[in-house]
């Protein structure tokens, strides 16, 4: 089977609801979380928001607003847990790459790196691993090492650009996805599907393979959706607005006027069925089966499965229809314990005989697997 980068695993501490990972959160292609509100599904999730906003090296705008600070993020307080840290381990076609870090909390409610460090094994173990350590400061100097020419700096940077959070729940009129944005904002789809409209625009003048592919579901799945009408706005022909016609009508709706459900899987197919050159390394998703149809999720989880080749996801979700679609060892249970999120993944071999009479979604309905709200 052929080698391609993946995320390998990942084990974080001291974030949020996250005490303590005793071992790595080993990843498969496909990574399904389930737990009772408030376990720490999204927890997770938002510890690769994290990530990007290291990427962005906008660390300290990020905690400030989209955490509430240092306090906010660390488990139980700063008080309590003065620092965070987490190791991602990734591989490659050339061998193993870590990224470790340590964020600690600060005076004024901020996090600040107190360690950063990077590692590389090669493939065939020739001579020692290269490991080096970045220091520490007040944003990530990934990009400034990838700058001076370290390699294992430049592989880093790129992959963990690749991991990418989506987030599609506001889908209000007055949500990014429904106001008119740049034509020429379409070098990736933005984590709200703010910039939808042009990313379509721009598949349907040079991709028409994969625009095609993306009508072609929402055909399937969005009653009465013939095509998407897609042009610069009158008043200016810098932006453009999202606007699809139903069948047998030339009447252009726009986003409003769409159900939520619908706009949901505009953005999930776009996401799944850009092309191949496009997709994420990673792709990390909150509930999408928000609002969709029970059909809609069936062809959300073979969208999930189509691209599980090259492309890993990890999802949370509250839908026992959506898990009948996966297998046992893709699922991770999380629960709380002691005040503190835990996470396993299933083993079918222990559930083999669960699985004769039942689905998967109703064994987790049956309090089977945990995850559940039930002790």
């Amino acid at each position: 089977m052929e080698i391609y980068d993946r995320l390998e695993s990942v084990k974080v501490s001291g974030w949020k609801s996250i005490r303590e990972m005793e071992e790595p959160l080993k990843l498969n292609s496909v990574n399904v979380m389930i737990g009772a509100n408030g376990a720490g599904k999204s927890n997770l999730l938002s510890f690769f928001h994290l990530l990007n906003s290291l990427v962005g090296e906008q660390l300290a705008d990020f905690v400030r607003r989209k955490v509430g600070g240092a306090n906010s993020a660390l488990h139980y307080g700063a008080k309590r847990t003065p620092e965070m840290s987490a190791e991602l381990v990734f591989t490659t076609s050339r061998g193993e790459n870590s990224y470790s870090f340590e964020l600690g909390s600060t005076v004024a409610n901020e996090l600040v790196f107190t360690k950063e460090r990077l590692r590389f094994s090669a493939v065939l173990n020739e001579g020692l691993p290269y490991e080096k350590s970045l220091g520490g400061g007040y944003e990530t100097r990934l990009r400034e090492e990838k700058e001076r020419g370290n390699k294992t700096a430049e592989v880093v940077y790129g992959l963990l650009a690749r991991c990418r959070r989506y987030h599609f729940h506001d889908t209000s009129p007055e949500a990014n996805i429904s106001l008119p944005c740049e034509v020429t904002y379409n070098y990736f789809l933005s984590p709200d599907a703010g910039n939808l409209a042009a990313m379509l625009y721009f598949y349907k003048n040079h991709r028409p393979l994969a625009y095609r592919r993306i009508v072609s579901v929402l055909r399937k799945v969005v009653p009465l959706f013939d095509d998407f009408d897609l042009q610069p706005t009158p008043e200016n022909e810098r932006q453009i607005r999202l606007q699809w016609r139903q069948k047998e009508s030339d009447y252009p709706f726009a986003s409003y006027q769409t159900s939520d459900g619908s706009l949901r899987m505009m953005a999930l197919a776009t996401l799944f069925l850009q092309p191949e050159e496009n997709l994420p390394l990673l792709i990390v998703l909150d509930e999408p089966e928000l609002g969709l149809h029970p059909y809609a999720v069936e062809i959300l989880a073979e969208l999930i499965q189509s691209v599980s080749y090259r492309t890993q996801t990890i999802v949370a979700t509250q839908s026992p229809f959506l898990i009948n679609y996966f297998q046992p060892e893709d699922v991770i249970v999380v629960d709380t314990v002691d005040g503190a999120s835990q996470f396993r993944r299933l083993d079918s071999v222990l559930l083999a005989d669960w699985l004769e009479d039942y689905s998967l979604g109703e064994i987790w309905e049956k309090n089977v697997i945990g995850g559940t709200i039930f002790p």
